[in-house]
């Protein structure tokens, strides 16, 4: 006889507030409630925290077509060719962050094409620089 041992995961109840609902132990919330907290941070990230208004421009119109635009006519990654490597660029990225310097956010001059690793890169050496300077938003604001 084969004898298999099943090994039942723990369970709790959801913490959604007044929900019964079992869910694994490693879990949060239930399926139902998993999708309301998410929309509720998207709208929380949207329209009242402080990354709010750059949420929002990213997905402005003018900052589509700018993009859209800026790739067509630059499609091979800045840093990645100035190391002898030609990659596709993904991104475009602000040279000066529109976080350090609203005012230039659809400044052509102020745009370089990057592919994805490249502007990972870039943008966590920008956080951290701004979180040692100690500056959660943007500077400028005209």
């Amino acid at each position: 006889m084969d004898s298999e041992v099943k090994t039942v995961k723990p369970m709790k109840q959801c913490n959604h507030a007044g929900c019964r609902t079992l869910v694994p132990f490693n879990e949060h919330y239930c399926a139902k409630h998993k999708q309301a907290l998410n929309k509720y941070r998207y709208h929380k990230r949207m329209y009242d925290s402080d990354e709010s208004k750059y949420q929002q421009f990213y997905k402005s119109s003018a900052w589509r077509k700018l993009s859209r635009r800026f790739l067509e006519n630059n499609p091979v990654c800045r840093l990645c060719y100035e190391q002898g490597v030609i990659r596709k660029a993904n991104v475009v990225d602000h040279i000066n962050e529109v976080k350090d310097d609203w005012s230039r956010r659809l400044d052509e001059s102020n745009l370089q094409p990057l592919c994805y690793a490249c502007h990972n890169k870039k943008t966590r050496i920008a956080k951290k620089k701004r979180e040692r300077k100690g500056i959660t938003g943007g500077i400028s604001n005209k």
